[in-house]
């Protein structure tokens, strides 16, 4: 089935941008700037958009006015004219290389995942600034009402991660802090509301919903007008965000622009109204914002300009295996959701699964190995499309080859027959072997893969077997960054034989991960941030190498503290909620929108039931042998 198309109205394309104002309007200082800045017209303008005199500075609002403007956010979601707005989800799927039934599944799952994770996370921060403000019949929130200490931690929780996922919960945990939020800190949070003073969003690559949630973040959480600098792989993004933002860019608190050029977007970030920076990318292209950012703020200290920078980094992201007696049944479950992890985005996350942690005394190691290949091998493989991933991971492996190690690339099918896949698209395997011993290769523990390696490696348990191994051997090992990676997400498997997780509360308290997800895949841990959770690396992890800050924390909780976001899933006897190989019909996925993305139920029901009806009527006529031919033209 080829990718269902859809065409923009004049309206949508005249408000692509939603950042074109009057100079007329631009104080003194913006205009001279903007002048002197040589950025191109439309960065100019958007910048002015932004600057104008007239605007109040989004600090000064009332938290009811800031309440309109979610609601108002949410009334243009609800409308779904974002949806098809510019073809950007036939264009993503097109970014994927993807063809057939791949295409389609991407293009329903995208407008899924975009339309729910904005919701969530619009309709928590009414939640939250309603309760604040004691409006007539709001209850306390949900996730606050249920509250315990656990050591020095308290613990926040559980509350469902969604309506879409039964038995899956989440815990905010945090943990009283010395590190109090230094002046230079505060002094760069008030001065991004001041007028005259701008964020700068710079667009993820990866996926469509990133961006978009970082803006609203911006704007509402921490009330800075947002421009947004596109990713040059998703300018497509502009259409659909001028449509669910338009309120924004209405009141002069959004703009966008898409990507011209790697010295542009240098002279965007110096320029004098950017006192803030938003990133979600790698640790490299972070130290170089941080470098023009102290380029263009010579009298500023470092700290200070470190500051003005909050980002969202990557992770060698951890699977960690227990050991105990598991069942046949749960070494597969576990396998599948390592593997479904690894394979979505080619391995193009920054949660995507990268080293799996064994202990070297475990007795079904071996049998858990027959598992994962075999789950590799079973669920397709999807091309490698972001830029660099394909020569990074070859070099990645290229080198544990020549280290000695033993690489086994494990090849599957493609996710569609229309779908074109290469060698170095599948997943490569590497045995890492145990620290300490001879042989011992760290190289993918120490970078993140952006792609499709994965590896493993073992740990010498022999002095702290069963119920030690995770406290006494994991977490030490896990939480030294000389030994891994990011701290940003990772994953626990234990079986149902060594008990509940009540008898994990140590290993959860100690583990410095900004998520941590108990046999559960770790991505669940981005959808808790928009339900009233955190997404973000670990704040104990100094070098900042999964990112400085979070996002989220929609009730306030967590202040100046150290948290942390703990997803507790099922009995892994459950049967995971995603498998690449089997994935949800478009129908479905399309009928689920139908219900997330609306007011009310009634509605729902309604809009679900037309696109069913629909649905049928044209399948009907694609049997007859004229009029299916006129309707697959079409």
């Amino acid at each position: 089935m080829a990718p269902r198309q859809a065409t923009s109205s004049p309206e949508q394309q005249d408000r692509k941008f939603s950042c074109v104002t009057t100079s007329s309007t631009l104080n003194a200082a913006a205009k001279t700037a903007a002048a002197e800045s040589e950025l191109p017209s439309i960065y100019t303008e958007a910048l002015g958009h932004l600057l104008q005199d007239d605007i109040p500075p989004l600090a000064t609002l009332p938290d009811a006015d800031v309440i309109t403007i979610a609601k108002e956010i949410l009334q243009n979601i609800y409308t779904r004219e974002w949806s098809e707005a510019g073809q950007w989800a036939a264009e993503e799927a097109k970014l994927y290389k993807l063809g057939g039934s791949a295409a389609d599944v991407s293009m329903a799952m995208g407008k899924l995942v975009m339309g729910s994770a904005l919701i969530d996370y619009l309709r928590t921060f009414v939640e939250a600034i309603e309760y604040k403000l004691g409006v007539e019949g709001v209850k306390e929130p949900e996730l606050l009402t249920k509250k315990r200490n656990v050591g020095d931690d308290v613990v926040y929780g559980p509350v469902n991660v969604s309506p879409t996922l039964p038995g899956n919960t989440f815990e905010v945990w945090t943990t009283p802090s010395d590190n109090m939020e230094s002046e230079e800190e505060k002094d760069t949070e008030e001065s991004t509301n001041e007028t005259g003073k701008v964020a700068v969003v710079l667009g993820a690559g990866n996926q469509s919903m990133l961006t978009i949630i970082d803006v609203l973040d911006n704007v509402l959480r921490h009330r800075r007008p947002v421009i947004v600098k596109h990713h040059p792989l998703r300018p497509w993004l502009a259409a659909p965000y001028a449509i669910i933002l338009e309120t924004l860019a209405t009141r002069g608190y959004f703009s966008q622009c898409e990507d011209v050029s790697v010295d542009v977007t240098k002279t965007l970030l110096s320029h004098p109204a950017v006192k803030h920076v938003h990133i979600t990318g790698s640790f490299s292209t972070a130290k170089a914002v941080e470098d023009v950012l102290q380029k263009a703020n010579p009298t500023l200290s470092s700290s200070k300009v470190k500051s003005m920078v909050t980002s969202e980094l990557g992770c060698a992201t951890p699977q960690i295996i227990d050991d105990g007696d598991y069942t046949e049944v749960e070494l597969l479950h576990v396998a599948s959701m390592i593997a479904c992890g690894k394979k979505s985005n080619c391995g193009s996350n920054c949660l995507s699964p990268q080293v799996v942690v064994l202990s070297k005394q475990w007795k079904q190691k071996d049998l858990f190995r027959e598992k994962l290949m075999e789950e590799l091998k079973r669920q397709p493989t999807t091309p490698c499309y972001y830029p660099g991933s394909v020569d990074k991971n070859k070099s990645l492996v290229d080198g544990c080859k020549q280290f000695g190690s033993k690489c086994a690339t494990i090849v599957a099918p493609s996710v569609s027959e229309e779908t074109t896949v290469g060698e170095g698209d599948h997943v490569v395997l590497v045995e890492c072997g145990t620290p300490g011993e001879e042989g011992f290769n760290s190289q993918p523990l120490l970078v993140e893969a952006f792609g499709p390696t994965l590896s493993i490696v073992e740990l010498d348990s022999e002095q702290d077997e069963n119920e030690m191994y995770l406290a006494n051997v994991v977490v030490p090992f896990l939480n030294n960054k000389d030994n891994i990676f990011g701290s940003l997400s990772c994953s626990v498997f234990t079986p149902k034989s060594k008990g509940s997780y009540e008898r994990l509360q140590e290993v959860l308290s100690t583990l410095n991960y900004g998520t941590v997800a108990i046999n559960q895949m770790n991505l669940f841990g981005y959808t808790a941030s928009a339900k009233g959770g955190i997404w973000g690396g670990h704040s104990l992890e100094t070098l900042g190498q999964s990112g400085n800050g979070n996002i989220g924390d929609l009730f306030g909780i967590i202040g100046e503290n150290t948290a942390k976001v703990v997803v507790y899933g099922p009995s892994l006897e459950t049967k995971p909620p995603l498998d690449n190989a089997s994935p949800p019909p478009t129908v479905v996925l399309d009928i689920v929108r139908e219900f997330v993305c609306t007011d009310s139920i009634l509605k729902g029901m309604g809009n679900a039931l037309a696109l069913v009806i629909s649905r049928t009527f044209y399948g009907t006529l694609s049997y007859l042998p004229i009029v299916g031919r006129f309707v697959g033209s079409k």
